[in-house]
């Protein structure tokens, strides 16, 4: 892979959305086999997965950046893959490079580090350079989803043993199942009982061929009685290759899963949902990439223009970008400053978030916190 390769592409949910896009892919692909992998729309089928030893030509790079002064995007470990698949040696060297080189990560897994990486990753966490997420969709028995996954409970031990050792942790329900939980507060009680410090929810995106399968799974559950969505933002739903739960219900479930965190004392945030009305602390990145105890740069995205709206009673589109240049945000002219292959990647992204600020009816189904009217974005 060229460093290129290491800058997630451009699409309507990720450039409006999300502030880390740099990912640093370990494996060609996923064992784990969940039924619902959202990755197989891009990277093909699940298989054998092979190790991606370029990355650490990224960290390097990385690590050449900051010792010129530049402060660089979090790493993300992984995002088609899982970091942790067999004896993973080769994450293991990609989290001792970043350790050396003292580049910030976010690593994401479901499945359980072995004792060296747990070493590396406490390391790591020492110097604030680590933010570590687990997937966890339900406490039940998980196997039919999820077949090659560690157990819930396997999950939660893991949790405990991480956060114990200093690492901020972070739950990410990825994705929400309807029916998959059957009671949100004593979910959210137990990831909070296990030292998680954050909740991220992420719904159900599926091909619609698959929702009856989903539907028969969890008979009786409502959402499946009603109208599914199209995830496209430009699409009809009627026409939608792929589809999510309807927005009421994803609103009622945010909204709870919200306060339930809230009363465990968590932080909760959503991810490429848009519901920004329930995210808590408000000025917590959706990534909680805040949670970081060094220097990080993270690109502007509809949060932002959000944070304008809450601010001020209202937003226009070159508000977002004043608030890049206040925020000192990786946007516009201070992008001039790094390396051609990061330039180029973020600028990408900057320049489809500029045309969705031009296309408020889209923009209102990404971000259905924000609404349009009279020339000035509101909130909903």
């Amino acid at each position: 892979m060229k460093l290129k390769d290491f800058i997630i592409g451009p699409s309507s949910h990720i450039s409006s959305l999300c502030h880390s896009i740099v990912r640093g892919e370990v494996f060609t692909t996923c064992e784990v086999g969940c039924i619902y992998c959202y990755a197989r729309w891009y990277r093909g089928p699940h298989g054998k997965p092979k190790p991606i030893w370029d990355v650490f030509k990224l960290i390097s790079e990385l690590g050449r950046m900051q010792r010129e002064g530049l402060v660089v995007t979090p790493v993300r470990f992984s995002a088609l893959s899982d970091p942790f698949q067999g004896e993973a040696k080769v994450t293991l060297k990609a989290l001792k490079l970043a350790y050396r080189e003292k580049v910030p990560v976010v690593v994401n897994t479901k499945l359980i580090p072995g004792k060296k990486h747990v070493k590396i990753m406490e390391s790591l966490g020492s110097e604030g350079l680590l933010v570590f997420q687990v997937s966890l969709s339900t406490l039940e028995n998980s196997k039919t989803l999820e077949p090659l996954a560690p157990s819930p409970q396997e999950r939660l031990d893991l949790i405990r043993k991480v956060s114990e050792i200093g690492i901020p942790v972070i739950v990410r329900v990825q994705p929400f199942i309807p029916g998959w939980i059957k009671d949100i507060g004593t979910f959210v009680s137990e990831v909070a009982s296990a030292g998680a410090e954050m909740i991220i929810l992420e719904f159900l995106r599926i091909k619609r061929s698959l929702l009856k399968f989903f539907s028969k799974m969890f008979p009786g559950e409502e959402a499946y009685r009603e109208e599914w969505s199209s995830y496209l933002p430009g699409t009809p739903n009627e026409k939608a290759p792929l589809i999510q739960p309807p927005l009421n219900y994803r609103i009622k479930v945010t909204e709870e899963f919200s306060r339930e965190a809230r009363k465990e004392g968590l932080a909760f945030s959503t991810c490429k949902e848009g519901l920004f009305e329930y995210h808590h602390p408000l000025d917590m990145d959706c990534c909680g990439m805040e949670l970081l105890g060094v220097d990080y740069a993270r690109r502007p995205t509809l949060w932002d223009l959000y944070l304008e709206i809450v601010e001020k009673g209202y937003a226009k589109p070159e508000d977002l970008w004043k608030r890049c240049e206040r925020e000192k945000l990786l946007c516009g002219d201070r992008l001039k400053l790094y390396p051609r292959w990061f330039k180029r990647g973020f600028k990408v992204h900057e320049k489809r978030l500029e045309s969705l600020l031009k296309k408020p009816h889209i923009l209102e189904r990404i971000a259905p916190s924000i609404k349009y009217k009279e020339g000035k974005f509101i909130r909903r």
